[in-house]
C-alpha cells in the first residue's frame, strides 16, 4: 500500500510479504513419525515463501525449469486481502497493465504541481498482479506445500536441508524470501526500522479531486504524512505512513485530512487495508553459495514502496538472467558503499527518533525538485546532484548528533 518504501511506501500499499495461488499442490506429510519412516523428499529447486519475488523469479526461469521444484508456503498468494501497490518508473514493467490509475504530475505538500518526467506513476491491486503471474505459471512443473519454512541448512553431501513445520525437505539450490527464516532480515547487529500505516479507499459525494495530480508527502503530524492517489473526481486511494513502532489501522487521521482539505464534502470509505514494512539491511551470509536471498530479504527496503516492487521485479530479471548464462547468482545483493552509508544514516535516524526521518524528508522534499527527490530513492542520482541533498539534509543529522 505505501508510497512507501517504502516502500515511498510516498507509498502505496505493503510491500508483498512473500505468498501464491493455485499450484498442483499436492498434500504434505503430516506428524513427525510419517516424516521419519521416508527420506526426505529431494528436490533440484525449492522457494521458500512463495510471493511476489517467487512469483516473478519462477515465471522468467519457466521456460527453463526442470526436475522438481516446489514453493513452500503455508499460504497461497490470492487468499489474502487485497492492498494497493503504488510505484513508479522511467520506462514500462509488467505492472502497467494492471494500472487503475496514472500520473504524470505531482505536488509535494502544498507545493504547486511538477511534472515526473521521465517517471510515470502508478497504481495497481495486488490481487490483479499475482493471479496473472499465477495464471502464467499454470503448466510449469512446480509443486506446492503448504507448509512454513523454520530454517535453512546445508548438508554435508552438498544438498540444502529445509526444515518445516511438516518435516525436513532437500534441494539442490534454495530461493529464500521467507523473512522470519535465518538468516533474518532485517540483519542483526545493523540498523533497523519499521514503516507503517493505513489505507483507505473512498468516494466523495462530490468533485474533490484533480485525477491528473497526485499528492505526495503531506504531513499529517509529526510522526507521519499522507499521500493521496486520485482515480477520478470523486474516488481516491489515501495513505499514511510513519517510520518507528508499527502503528495500528486507524481510518481516524486520513478522514480528518479530507474534511480540512475539502470543506463540505461528505466520504464514503470503501476499503481499508493497513500493514507494517521492516527496513533495514539483508542478512551478509547465507548458508552457502546455492542458498540466494529474494525480494525484500534480498536487499534494503527503501522509505518507499514505489522503490519496492520496480525493484524487486528488477533483480528477478537479473538472476534469470545469470542463471541462463549459468553463472552462479550472487546469494545476497551488495549496493555500493556510497549508498550503503546513506541508507545506514536514515535507519539510524529512525531508530533514534521517529520524528527525524519525516523532518529530513520534509527538508529535502522542500529543497530540490521531486524528480531529483525519486531519483535519488532509485540510487540514480549522480554524485554532482548528491550536494544539494546533503545541505538540505544536514541540520536535521546534526541536530540530531
Amino acid at each position: 500500500m505505501y508510497s512507501r518504501l517504502a516502500v515511498g511506501r510516498s507509498i502505496a500499499s505493503c510491500l508483498p510479504q512473500d505468498q501464491v495461488s493455485r499450484f498442483a499442490a499436492r498434500p504434505a506429510p503430516r506428524g513427525a513419525v510419517q516424516w521419519e519412516a521416508v527420506a526426505a523428499p529431494e528436490y533440484d529447486l525449492i522457494f521458500a515463501g512463495g510471493g511476489l519475488s517467487a512469483l516473478l523469479l519462477l515465471r522468467e526461469l519457466r521456460g527453463e525449469l526442470s526436475g522438481r521444484v516446489a514453493i513452500v508456503d503455508p499460504v497461497q498468494p490470492l487468499e489474502q486481502a487485497p492492498v494497493h501497490w503504488s510505484y513508479w518508473s522511467k520506462g514500462p514493467t509488467l505492472y502497467d497493465r494492471f494500472a487503475l490509475g496514472v500520473w504524470r504530475r505531482a505536488r509535494v505538500a502544498g507545493k504547486p504541481p511538477e511534472p515526473l518526467a521521465p517517471y510515470a506513476m502508478r497504481l495497481v491491486r495486488s490481487t490483479d498482479v499475482l493471479a496473472h503471474l499465477v495464471e502464467s505459471l499454470r503448466t510449469a512443473p512446480i509443486e506446492w506445500i503448504r507448509a512454513e519454512a523454520t530454517s535453512i541448512s546445508r548438508r554435508h553431501d552438498g544438498l540444502y536441508e529445509v526444515a518445516t513445520d511438516e518435516g525436513a525437505l532437500h534441494a539442490r539450490w534454495v530461493f529464500d524470501s521467507a523473512l522470519g527464516v535465518s538468516p533474518a532480515f532485517p540483519s542483526t547487529g545493523q540498523p533497523r526500522a519499521a514503516l507503517s500505516g493505513t489505507g483507505i479507499r473512498v468516494v466523495s459525494d462530490r468533485s474533490a479531486f484533480d485525477p491528473a495530480t497526485a499528492t505526495l508527502f503531506d504531513p499529517l503530524d509529526e510522526k507521519s504524512f499522507a499521500y493521496l492517489l486520485p482515480l477520478s473526481p470523486t474516488e481516491a486511494l489515501l495513505e499514511s505512513a510513519s517510520f518507528g513502532p508499527a502503528r495500528k489501522t486507524d481510518e481516524r487521521p486520513l478522514l480528518q485530512y479530507l474534511r480540512e482539505r475539502h470543506p463540505g464534502a461528505g466520504f464514503t470509505v470503501t476499503h481499508t487495508e493497513g500493514c507494517s514494512i521492516p527496513l533495514g539491511f539483508a542478512p551478509a551470509k547465507t548458508s552457502g553459495p546455492r542458498h540466494v536471498l529474494l525480494g525484500t530479504k534480498r536487499g534494503l527496503v527503501k522509505p518507499s514502496a514505489g522503490y519496492g516492487i520496480v525493484r524487486i521485479a528488477e533483480e528477478s530479471r537479473h538472476l534469470a538472467r545469470l542463471w541462463r548464462e549459468g553463472i552462479s547468482p550472487p546469494p545476497t545483493r551488495r549496493p555500493s558503499w556510497r549508498w550503503r552509508l546513506l541508507d545506514r544514516g536514515f535507519l539510524q535516524l529512525a531508530a533514534h527518533d521517529p520524528r527525524l526521518p519525516l523532518a529530513l524528508l520534509r527538508r529535502v522534499m522542500g529543497a530540490v525538485p521531486l524528480v531529483q527527490s525519486l531519483r535519488f530513492i532509485d540510487e540514480d542520482l549522480p554524485p554532482r546532484q548528491l550536494a544539494s541533498v546533503f545541505r538540505s539534509a544536514a541540520p536535521v543529522v546534526l541536530a540530531r548528533r
